[in-house]
């Protein structure tokens, strides 16, 4: 993700700079334009987003695939 100085729109944890409450997990959150895939992009995007709403929410047993884990950490 972007810092907001740089133009982004979401932060770490996919919440919307500047809007209460909301994030976003879509094919807008990558920094730059992905050069593979975007279905496994889109894919990768979405079960960061289910586990980082999982924390939030208190939600226990929701894990990360480790293999990918590494990669985004």
């Amino acid at each position: 993700m972007k810092p907001r100085e740089q133009g982004g729109v979401v932060d770490a944890k996919l919440n919307v700079y500047g809007v209460h409450g909301l994030k976003v997990a879509d094919l807008s959150v990558p920094p730059g334009n992905v050069s593979a895939n975007t279905y496994g992009t889109a894919l990768v995007i979405g079960e960061k987003a289910a586990v980082i709403i999982a924390e939030e929410l208190g939600i226990k047993g929701v894990v990360y695939p480790v293999a990918v884990a590494r990669d985004l950490d």
